[in-house]
C-alpha cells in the first residue's frame, strides 16, 4: 500500500510506537508497554520508555499511517545523542525510527521524507541519525538506500555489559 501519511504522533499513538520498539528489539522494552494506554506513568519505567514518553511530552514523535493503522514513527529533534559528535551546520536528528516488518520499506521512505521536509522547513542544512550495525551492515544499506552516508562507527555499553555496535549517517539537505 502506497497511501502512507506521516504526521505529529501524540499520546494516542505511544502503546503502538512502543509496540513497534519492542517487536524490533525485545531487550529495549519491556512486556509492560500494553498498559500504557491506561496510565502513560510508571514509577519506574524502562529507560527507552522514559525516553519515547518524554518525546511524546515534547512533541517530538512523527508517526506513519496507512489507511488502517500506525505503520511506523520517529523522533525529530535539534539535539543529538552523546554518541554524536557536534557537527559545525545547523541540523536536526532522526531517532528511533522504527516501522512494522510489512511496511518497512514504505514506512522507512516516508519517515525520512518528511525528516528531510521538517529539515528544510526549519532552515536546517543536515538530518542525522544513527542505526544498528549489526547482521553485516544490512540496516545501514537501508538508509544508505535512503541518501544516508554513513560518517562514524560507535559502540554502546548496554545494561547486561554487552555492546550495541552502531553507525551515524547523515544526508545534506
Amino acid at each position: 500500500m502506497s497511501d502512507m501519511k506521516v504526521s505529529a504522533g501524540g499520546p494516542d499513538e505511544a502503546e503502538d510506537f512502543l509496540g513497534m520498539l519492542h517487536d524490533h528489539s525485545s531487550w529495549l522494552v519491556l512486556e509492560r508497554h500494553p498498559y500504557l494506554h491506561e496510565t502513560l506513568e510508571w514509577e519506574d519505567p524502562p529507560p527507552i520508555v522514559k525516553q519515547v514518553l518524554g518525546h511524546v511530552r515534547a512533541g517530538q514523535t512523527r508517526i506513519c499511517r496507512d489507511l488502517l493503522r500506525v505503520t511506523g514513527g520517529s523522533v525529530l529533534t535539534d539535539e543529538a545523542p552523546e554518541f554524536a559528535p557536534p557537527v559545525g551546520d545547523a541540523g536536526l536528528y532522526l531517532h528511533f525510527l522504527v516501522t512494522r516488518m510489512r511496511h518497512r520499506q514504505l514506512s522507512m521512505a516516508a519517515l525520512v521524507a518528511d525528516a528531510r521536509a521538517e529539515a528544510v522547513r526549519r532552515g536546517a542544512r543536515l538530518l542525522r541519525t544513527h542505526c544498528w550495525a549489526g547482521e553485516d551492515g544490512r540496516l545501514v544499506r537501508e538508509y544508505e538506500d535512503l541518501g544516508f552516508t554513513a560518517t562514524l562507527e560507535f559502540e554502546v555499553l548496554r545494561s547486561d555489559g554487552s555492546f550495541w555496535p552502531g553507525w551515524v549517517l547523515q544526508t545534506r539537505v
